[in-house]
This record gives structure tokens, sequence and C-alpha cells, in this order.
């Protein structure tokens, strides 16, 4: 079966910015810019929502595909652009997209028309003797089946069988997970932590005994025993930020299910000592300890960074929650491409087996960075030749790795789906950020104004936390447009409203101080680049580079001088944000409801 075009880009020519949704015409060399009519007042700019920058990945899930739904790993800023199949494009990408669009749905309300044909594709590759994605053999795959593919299938199996309770998936996942666990115990796979994580979801959601043990297993060998981190918890050999982050998500997932305190404790030094290598808005390095003058930041490991920090967050770190939201507002959100007019494409040439040229700025709007630095969606044109590809893939400038395709839509989801929880009959709004659930809707109007408004739909405990550059003396709450009969009392980094009433509406307000920051990334012993951010509560609205005139730094990837933007040049400018320093009222972005399903990082 193959999609025609036309299925493809149906229904799917909608993009943001700054979290409006917004036409997009899916033309070559499109910027996305903000709607002037029909989605709210010209003169207001749309509340801060996770689910618009959900909504936006459609264009790119559904366009970036080959006529039989297959995505491209590599996309090249070579002239013309073109995008490129690899071995990752099956059991790396479309189940990290597979996932993705599984989740887009129930955090947006809109399904992809790629879904269900990941679903069919993804299920087709799968070995019913060993339950094991087994890659194709084509000119660009070897047929394998291969442990990091298995890791990332079996958590799209778990995610897709809790969402639709399809007893098939369930078994598909549960025979994988045995597959994998039977791996271990026979030498076929040596494996690693990067596994834990969907093994412990499988284990705990589908009750797999298999997935457990295999869980245990790989704590025991990669972490306890391992040199994936060091005893005084730091990262080993490898500094791939991604891998060891995901590694943590799992471990504690692990901890938590098995009451293990002192691996919990492990990971949450691990975390605090990730903290130390990145930045306050959410800036982390793809790699710790780059011998060169380039360091890029990956989205896959935001997306980590937002699992483990939720998970912390959520056993007994609420500490963590401002990481979170300003992880959420910043980084994570100017990670998504919005701006691909430096791509250009020549639509005459027709597509081969391996490539395409088709509008390939177009395609990629609503796509993640793979390599962002602080000011721009690319840092650098590095060809990875060393390290990646066929010869013909050689001597190309990597503009996106689409692994962080999918992982950026399950960073947003983690983060969406944790902003606001109510449980044991008591809300807790943990980050200020537009929130739809059952019980009630909690708007926000960061970064314009420091208010935060609570409609209930029930009876119910509220608390509220008292983000870290304010303090509980300086906010005011007023309910049903007065004062409260009872102050609220702050309790740690929660605000305590009491027990309200179905019905009942609350404003909290409190100011939004400017201020700036210096910031210094780089690798130690090389190149540093310097910016001041200008923030505004918990969002960063300006963003300059401070004398990173150099247009060339040393990589130690491409063993030579490439081109760097880390200055005022460069592609895909983020933090384009002058207008949120105005103190105006924002129009309320429309939310679909979380109603409480795939919650994978709250451990019951």
């Amino acid at each position: 079966m193959s999609l025609s075009r036309r299925d493809f880009i149906k229904g799917a020519s909608s993009a943001v910015i700054s979290g409006a949704v917004a036409p997009l015409w899916l033309k070559e060399r499109v910027r996305i810019k903000p709607q002037e009519s029909g989605e709210g007042p010209a003169a207001m700019p749309p509340s801060f929502n996770l689910e618009s920058y959900a909504a936006n990945s459609i264009n790119y899930f559904e366009r970036l595909v080959d006529a039989d739904g297959l995505p491209y790993f590599n996309v090249f800023w070579t002239q013309p652009a073109e995008a490129a199949h690899d071995w990752p494009d099956f059991g790396d990408v479309m189940t990290r997209q597979w996932q993705g669009a599984v989740m887009l749905r129930r955090m947006a309300g809109r399904e992809a028309a790629t879904e269900k044909v990941w679903r069919r594709k993804i299920l087709s590759l799968i070995d019913p003797s060993d339950g094991l994605l087994h890659r194709p053999a084509t000119s660009y795959s070897k047929p394998v089946a291969d442990w990091g593919d298995a890791s990332l299938t079996l958590y799209a199996l778990v995610t897709a069988a809790v969402d639709s309770g399809d007893d098939a998936l369930r078994k598909a996942a549960q025979k994988m997970a045995e597959g994998m666990s039977s791996g271990l115990r026979s030498g076929r796979f040596q494996g690693d932590g990067f596994a834990i994580k969907s093994l412990m979801v499988a284990a705990r959601l589908l009750g797999c005994e298999a997935g457990l043990e295999a869980a245990r297993i790989l704590v025991d060998r990669t972490i306890v025993h391992g040199r994936t981190f060091t005893p005084d918890n730091t990262f080993g050999p490898s500094g791939h930020m991604h891998g060891n982050l995901r590694s943590m998500v799992g471990a504690a997932d692990y901890a938590l299910t098995t009451g293990d305190s002192i691996l919990y404790s492990r990971i949450d030094a691990l975390y605090r000592y990730v903290k130390t290598t990145g930045t306050s808005f959410g800036f982390l390095p793809e790699v710790i300890g780059r011998q060169g003058d380039i360091i890029a930041c990956e989205t896959c490991a935001l997306m980590d960074f937002a699992g483990i920090g939720v998970t912390l967050a959520n056993h007994g770190h609420p500490e963590y929650w401002d990481d979170m939201e300003r992880l959420a507002r910043n980084h994570y959100v100017e990670s998504q491409v919005r701006d691909a007019s430096w791509l250009e494409s020549d639509n005459a040439r027709p597509d081969t087996a391996q490539f395409t040229y088709r509008d390939i700025g177009g395609r990629v709007l609503g796509a993640w960075a793979g390599w962002s630095s602080p000011n721009h969606i690319l840092a650098c044109r590095e060809t990875l030749n060393a390290h990646w590809g066929g010869p013909e893939l050689k001597d190309k400038v990597r503009a996106l790795q689409n692994c962080c395709g999918g992982s950026g839509l399950h960073g947003l989801f983690i983060l969406w789906k944790n902003a606001a929880r109510f449980e044991a009959g008591t809300l807790s709004v943990n980050m200020h950020i537009d929130k739809k659930l059952p019980q009630a809707e909690i708007r926000c109007q960061q970064p314009y104004r420091g208010l935060l408004r609570i409609a209930l739909n029930v009876d119910s405990g509220v608390r509220v936390r008292i983000p870290e550059f304010t303090s509980a003396a300086e906010m005011t709450v007023r309910m049903n447009g007065a004062d409260l009969p009872n102050a609220p009392r702050p309790f740690g980094n929660y605000l305590e409203l009491g027990q309200l009433r179905a019905g009942d509406s609350v404003e909290v307000a409190y100011p939004l101080p400017v201020r700036t920051e210096d910031i210094v990334v780089g690798n130690p012993g090389f190149r540093q680049w310097r910016y001041r951010a200008t923030w505004k509560g918990d969002t960063v609205v300006r963003m300059e580079p401070v004398d990173n005139e150099a247009e060339t730094g040393y990589s130690d990837f491409d063993k030579a001088k490439v081109g760097v933007f880390y200055g005022r040049k460069g592609p895909g400018k983020l933090y384009q944000r002058e207008q949120m320093l105005q103190e105006i009222q924002p129009y309320e972005a429309e939310l679909h409801p979380d109603d409480g399903a795939l919650d994978f990082w709250k451990i019951k």
C-alpha cells in the first residue's frame, strides 16, 4: 500500500509561531508568520500552550516521507537541499514518529495521516519467531535485528497498546520484551541502559514480567556495575547526552517501582550534574567532552531531560518544576523548525529510491533541531563523514537528524502531561502553562502578564507552584472576583489555596521581573561562546551573542574547521521574541483536554 501526496497534505496545512496556530502555505522557502485573523484579535498574541506546537508537526509527519510512508533520517543542507533514507529509518525514526503521532493525537486532538501507515509498516517488520523488528535489506540498510531498534519499537508498541487497548499490540509488545530478555540472557545482545524505560513501561502497564527481568539485568550490568556513570555520579566514557539521559529515565522508573532508594538517589545526583553542563533556559550539549569548538543541542536529549526532570519532580523533588517550565518555554519550543527558507529546493529534480529533493524547506516545517546553537536552529556545517553514512552521504552538510522528529513530540507530551495534575481530590498546578483537565481549566498569561486563572469543574483542593523568580508575598489571590476569605499559605514551593468548590474561578497575580543573564557555552579548553539572555519571568525574550564573530570553528568530528553559527548570522534565528516584552492580554488559544491516558512518568 502506498499513500498519495494528496493524502499526506490533506488537512495538514497549519503551523505555529510562538504557540499560535496559523495557516501554512506549503511552498518552497516558507517562513511561518503570525496569524493576523481567524484565530484571535490581530492585536492580541495567543496564550502560550504546548498543543499548538504539537499540531505544527503534522506538516512534517505527513510530508517528509516517501510514497510508501517511510520517513527520511537525513536532511542535508546541499545545493539543492535533499533528504535521504538511511538505516535508522525503519526501527529508529519510524517508531519514534509513530509514538509521537499517537501522543500528538492525545495531546492536540488531531490525527496525522501517517499514524496508521507507520503502525502497519512497523508491525510488518516484526519477526514472529523472536518478536523483534528486523530491518529489510536495501542499498542503505542491512537485514538485522538491532538492540537500539528494539528499545525504541517496544516503547512505541506499549504506547499504542495502552492508547488503543488493542490486544494484538499488547501481545506484540510482550513478545518483543521477551525477545529482548532472552537475547540478554543468551548473549545475543549485550544491551545498554537505553532500553530500561521501554522495558519498565511494558512491565508496569502491560504486566510484562520479562520486561521487569530485562530491566533488572540492565540496571545491574550498565549502571550498578557498568561504566555508563562514574562512582561520583558524572558521565563515564560515553558523553552522549540523549543515551545517558534515557538510561537515567529508565533507572529512575526501575528504582521507584522496586523501592531502590540508593539507585534513585544516584539518579537525582546525576540529574544535578547534567544541569551543570547546560544553561538555565534548557540548552544541553549533545555530547559532553568534545575536543573542539563545536557545541550543539539535540532535541532527543531535551526530550529525555524532560523525562527525568518530571519523574524526579513527581517523586520527592518538586524544586525541579522550575527547570521544567524554563525548558518548556524556551529552548524546547525554540528547537522546532519554523523557518526553513535557508533550505533551497529543486522541485524539477526527480526523487530516487533513496533521495528526495522536492520542497525540502516546506516539508521540514514542524521538524525538530538535531544540532541547535543557543540562537540558531543549526550550530555548524558538519558532515560527520567519519561517523556516519555510506559513500552517497559523504561530504554533505547535515541540517537535521530526524530521530529528533518523533522525540520532539514525545518531549512536548511529557511537559504537557505533567504541567498540572488532579490527584486525591487536589489540583496541583506544577507549571504555569495552559492546561485543560476534566476537573479544571488552567490559563496563564505569561510571558505578557503574571496572571494565572483557574476555573474549577469539581470541588477540589488547589495548590499552585510559586515560580522561582517571585515569592509568596508578591502573589495575590482572588476568587470569584473577591479576595479570599482566608489568606493562602505557602508550603514549600507551592501556594495552598485551600478547598474550593465547583464553579469557582481563581486568579493568581504576580510580577514578571525583567533581568539579564550572561551565558557561556563551550567545551573545556576550546572556544567559548558568550550570550546575554534577557528574561521576563520564566521566558527568554531576547538572546544576544556577545563577541561571537568567528565564522569558523574546529570540528573534532570532521577534523577540520567548519562554518559555525553562534553569532548574529546563521540559519533559522531563535528567540525572536521582542513582542513578549509588551504587557498585554493574550487571547486564549484552543486547548485539548488531557483524559489521563499515557501517564508514563508518575509511578503508582
